[in-house]
């Protein structure tokens, strides 16, 4: 019985030991995938340290056996991706940060390999923005190397973007983009009282509906055409404009000048030719201030008789206004625009012009930014580049701020 069970022990002993020193390959087959793989490391193919923590294989994964055994055992574009090591010949791109321009739907900001660029879907354009993320400071008192150019202007993200081409009267200097047409329709009702509930605020009196058409030959250069009624002296405007700077393009402020000619009885008799500069900057995305001085050569009261030629005079008028936005879609307008020169006041026609063009507004844009309606409180009914620093004390009326009465405006942009 004892030779038997020490013949068993020796037997076992010696199997056990010749065991231990034969090579152990655990799951040569899944080896096998790896090898196979084309993006696979030369020197790795035959290693069963691939999978396991053992260099001579079998016993507890690694990282990379725990997650292939996850995949189903089986080589993923995924587990090329987190074991670039393995791999060698995946490339790995980390996917750009895209954030969007608050209160704006046409614009976005990507960063690519350390740089940002603003997306403007309206403009088709890509711009870099001011500064690489992470780029060092220089150091405070140190000097730019002379021969090292300077930097092209770049656009701002933190700026206003007017909706439409006027706040109540005054210009606001919005881009026009090349090939875009737009429209605008301009209502007064000077004749009535917003405080006339019978009389629907004063829409059910004598409408002043205006006309005009503008068209962007290039982003710099636009004309128009403009038309207001027989009250106003039937007078027909055509003007030209140019965009001298813009805020989006990385400048301080925007400018935008511009040049009219009109003609009173359909553009046939009492001419005058207007020159205009329109300043805008921006207080961050939620407001905008303008200024616009104006100077107008062969000037005449709104309502002088048509039919006959009058002696025109020089007028120059200061206007400064401002839009405040307080919704993404929903600003808030208002404007002064004073005659600066006494004779341009017409003292001898009506009661004359005693008080700036006071005008507030309430405009509502559409999401896609292409339609704009304004409601309006103004005591000028004239629209036109000369007649819209004139009150309506030329019809004998109240011009302060008890003679605002109601109107609107509606702009519509085509093509872009």
């Amino acid at each position: 019985m004892k030779k038997e069970f020490w013949l068993k022990l020796s037997l076992t002993t010696a199997f056990l030991l010749v065991a231990s020193n034969l090579p152990v390959q655990a799951f040569p087959d899944y080896l096998k995938l790896y090898a196979k793989d084309p993006q696979a490391r030369a020197d790795l193919k035959s290693k069963c340290s691939v999978c396991h923590i053992n260099p001579q294989g079998g016993g507890e994964r690694n990282e990379f056996g725990r997650a292939f055994q996850a995949a189903g055992l089986t080589i993923t574009p995924a587990l090329r991706s987190r074991f670039a090591q393995l791999f060698p010949g995946v490339t790995t791109q980390a996917a750009p940060a895209v954030s969007f321009v608050t209160d704006s739907d046409h614009e976005a900001i990507v960063e690519v390999g350390g740089r940002r660029y603003l997306i403007d879907t309206r403009t088709k354009s890509v711009r870099e923005m001011a500064s690489p993320i992470n780029a060092p400071v220089p150091a405070e008192n140190s000097v730019a190397d002379a021969s090292t150019p300077k930097p092209e202007p770049t656009p701002k993200a933190n700026i206003y973007v007017a909706g439409d081409l006027r706040l109540v009267n005054l210009p606001s200097a919005a881009p026009i983009a090349a090939g875009t047409l737009w429209t605008e329709f301009t209502h007064r009702f000077p004749f009535g009282k917003p405080s006339n509930v019978e009389g629907l605020f004063g829409l059910d009196s004598e409408a002043l509906p205006s006309f005009g058409i503008i068209y962007g030959l290039t982003d710099r250069l636009h004309v128009g055409a403009y038309r207001s009624p027989g009250d106003l002296g039937r007078p027909i405007q055509l003007f030209a404009g140019a965009r001298l700077l813009g805020e989006e393009l990385g400048d301080p402020f925007s400018a935008q000048a511009r040049v009219g000619i009109e003609g009173r009885d359909n553009l046939q008799r009492n001419f005058a030719t207007s020159f205009e500069l329109t300043i805008a900057r921006s207080f961050t995305r939620h407001a905008q201030l303008y200024v616009v001085p104006t100077i107008t050569l062969g000037d005449r009261a709104f309502n002088i008789d048509v039919s006959t030629n009058t002696q025109g005079r020089t007028a120059y008028a200061l206007g400064i206004g401002g839009a405040f936005r307080v919704r993404p879609t929903l600003n808030l307008l208002a404007e002064a625009n004073y005659r600066l020169n006494r004779e341009a006041r017409y003292s001898e026609v009506g009661a004359g012009i005693r008080r700036p063009v006071i005008g507030f507004g309430i405009q509502k844009e559409s999401v896609s930014r292409r339609h704009v309606f304004s409601l309006t409180f103004s005591n000028g009914p004239g629209t036109t580049m000369s007649q819209r620093s004139q009150t309506r004390g030329l019809y004998f009326a109240d011009d302060g701020l008890r003679g605002l009465t109601i109107g609107f405006n509606l702009a519509r942009r085509f093509f872009k």
